[in-house]
C-alpha cells in the first residue's frame, strides 16, 4: 500500500470510529434523559418530547460533523479544551434542542446548527492555523513536547518563582479569608449533605464583597489542580495530597460538588494525554467514550444502590443541564429582546433590557417564584445576548482565546497544560467566555501556564526547576 493510500485510509478509520463514537454518546444521553431524568427532575423543567425523525437524524448529523472536524490526536491544550467542551457542553446542547421539548422542529434544528457553525468556526480554526504554523515553522505551540528541560529565553528569577508565587499568594488569600468567614475545616460532607453546607456558606458570605466566591474558584479550579499536576507528574506525593487536602477543604465548606469532580478529571486528563510519556497518544475517540462509561457507570451504581444519586450527580448535572437550559435560552429570548450584554462588559454603554441577570431571567422563566440561576453554557449566552449572530460571535471569540492559550503553554507537557485548564474549561458548559474568564479560572490558568516552568516536570528525568 503506497503512502498516500495508507494516509486516507488511516484518515477513513479516524472519521468511522468517531462518527460511531458520537452516535453511541448521542444514544447514551438520550436514554438517560428520557428514562432516568425526566420524571424525578421535571419540577426543575427537565422536559421530554419525543423527537420528529428527521429531526434527529438533522442534529446528529451536526454533532458527528463537529465531532470529526475535532483535532483526532489532541497534541495542543486547545485540542483538549475543544474536546472538554463538546463533550460537556457543545454536544448536549446541539442533541438535546430536539426532544427537552421547548423548540419547535424549525427553531430546534437551526438552533443545533448554529451552534454546530459557531463551534466549528473555532475547531476548524484552531487546525487552520495549526496547520499554517507548521508550514511556515513557527509553531504556536509545542506542549506535547516531553516533559524534559526544553530552551528557554533568559529569566530574571528561577523558572519556579513566579509559579509557586502565584500559587502560594492565592491559596493564602483564598484559605485566610475563608478562614476568617466561613471557617476551615476537613470533614467529607456526604452528597445527600451538601446542600445544607452550601446554604450556610452562602448565607455567612451574604452581604459581603464578594471576593471569596472570586478566590475560591481560582483555588479550586486552578491553583489546587496545578500543584496536583506538579505531584503527578513528578510522582511527588506531598505535593499530591496537598493539593487532596486543599480541595477537601475547600469541598467541606462550601458542598460545590464540582470539587469533587475534579479528582477523576484530573486523573483522567492525566491518564488521557500519557503522563508518563509526556505525549499525547490518546486519540480524540477516548473524550466521547469517556462520559458513556461514566453514564452507564453511574446507572448501574444507581440500581444497585436504588436512587438516582450518582446519575444526578454526573449525568444530569456535567451533561443533561447544559443542554436543556441551551433549549430554555432559545426559547426565552427567541420571545423577548436580547440582552447585548447590557448586563456583563457592555454596561457602561448598553442599558440591559433587564432588572436581572440573564441566569435569573430564565430562572423565573423556568420555575416562577422562585430564586433559580439558570446558568448556560458560553453559546447559550451569547444567543441570549444577539441571537444567532452572538453565537457565531462566540465562536470566534473562543478561537481567539484557544489561540492565546496555546501561545501561553508552548514548550509545556500536554499533560501539565491540559490538567491546569480542564477545569475551567468544564465551566463553559454552563457559564459565559467572559465569566470563565474573570470569575471560574480561565484567565488564572492562563496566567499559571505563562508562567509556569518549562522543566522538573518527570522525575525520570531528574528535573528540579
Amino acid at each position: 500500500m503506497s503512502p498516500p493510500t495508507a494516509s486516507w485510509a488511516s484518515l477513513l478509520v479516524q472519521v468511522v470510529t468517531i462518527t460511531l463514537g458520537t452516535v453511541l454518546y448521542a444514544l447514551s444521553l438520550h436514554w438517560v434523559y428520557a428514562h432516568l431524568i425526566t420524571v424525578p427532575f421535571a419540577y426543575a423543567g427537565f422536559t421530554y418530547r419525543a423527537a420528529a425523525p428527521q429531526l434527529t437524524i438533522a442534529t446528529l448529523i451536526f454533532v458527528c460533523a463537529v465531532a470529526v472536524s475535532l483535532p483526532a490526536r489532541p497534541q495542543r491544550v486547545s485540542h483538549v479544551v475543544l474536546w472538554v467542551l463538546f463533550v460537556v457542553g457543545v454536544a448536549p446542547a446541539m442533541l438535546m434542542v430536539a426532544y427537552t421539548g421547548y423548540l419547535g422542529e424549525r427553531e430546534a434544528a437551526v438552533a443545533s446548527a448554529t451552534i454546530g457553525l459557531a463551534f466549528g468556526t473555532a475547531t476548524v480554526g484552531t487546525r487552520v492555523l495549526d496547520a499554517r504554523a507548521a508550514t511556515t515553522g513557527h509553531v504556536v505551540a509545542s506542549s506535547s513536547s516531553a516533559a524534559g528541560p526544553t530552551a528557554q529565553p533568559h529569566r530574571r528569577f528561577a523558572p519556579g518563582t513566579a509559579f509557586w508565587a502565584i500559587c502560594g499568594l492565592h491559596s493564602a488569600l483564598t484559605y485566610g479569608v475563608m478562614a476568617a468567614t466561613t471557617g476551615l475545616s476537613l470533614r467529607f460532607v456526604a452528597l445527600a449533605d451538601v446542600y445544607d453546607v452550601r446554604a450556610v456558606y452562602k448565607e455567612e458570605v451574604q452581604g459581603g464583597s464578594g471576593l471569596l466566591g472570586y478566590l475560591l474558584s481560582g483555588q479550586a479550579n486552578v491553583v489546587n489542580t496545578a500543584i496536583m499536576a506538579r505531584g503527578i507528574t513528578s510522582r511527588n506525593v506531598p505535593l499530591i495530597a496537598a493539593g487532596v487536602i486543599g480541595q477537601l477543604v475547600l469541598y467541606s465548606g462550601t458542598g460545590f460538588k464540582t470539587i469533587l469532580f475534579s479528582f477523576p478529571a484530573v486523573l483522567v486528563i492525566a491518564f488521557a494525554t500519557q503522563v508518563s510519556g509526556g505525549r499525547a497518544r490518546a486519540a480524540g475517540l477516548a473524550y466521547v467514550v469517556a462520559p458513556v462509561a461514566l453514564m452507564v457507570v453511574a446507572a448501574v451504581a444507581d440500581e444497585l444502590q436504588g436512587g438516582i444519586v450518582w446519575t444526578s450527580l454526573f449525568a444530569r448535572r456535567f451533561l443533561i443541564t447544559p443542554g436543556v437550559l441551551t433549549s430554555a435560552y432559545v426559547n426565552f429570548f427567541g420571545e423577548h429582546p436580547p440582552a447585548v450584554w447590557g448586563r456583563s462588559f457592555l454596561r457602561w454603554w448598553v442599558d440591559s433590557p433587564y432588572d436581572r441577570s440573564i441566569a435569573l431571567e430564565v430562572g423565573q422563566y423556568l420555575q416562577p417564584g422562585g430564586a433559580l440561576a439558570a446558568n448556560a453554557n458560553l453559546f447559550a449566552d451569547g444567543f441570549a445576548n444577539l441571537g444567532h449572530v452572538g453565537v457565531i460571535g462566540t465562536g470566534v471569540a473562543l478561537l481567539a482565546f484557544l489561540r492565546f492559550v496555546d501561545r501561553t503553554a508552548r514548550d509545556l507537557p500536554l499533560a501539565v497544560a491540559a490538567m491546569v485548564m480542564v477545569m475551567p474549561s468544564i465551566t463553559l458548559s454552563n457559564t459565559s467566555l467572559p465569566t470563565a474568564m474573570l470569575s471560574h479560572g480561565l484567565a488564572l490558568g492562563t496566567l499559571v501556564l505563562a508562567v509556569a516552568p518549562r522543566s522538573g516536570w518527570s522525575r525520570a528525568r531528574g528535573d528540579t526547576g
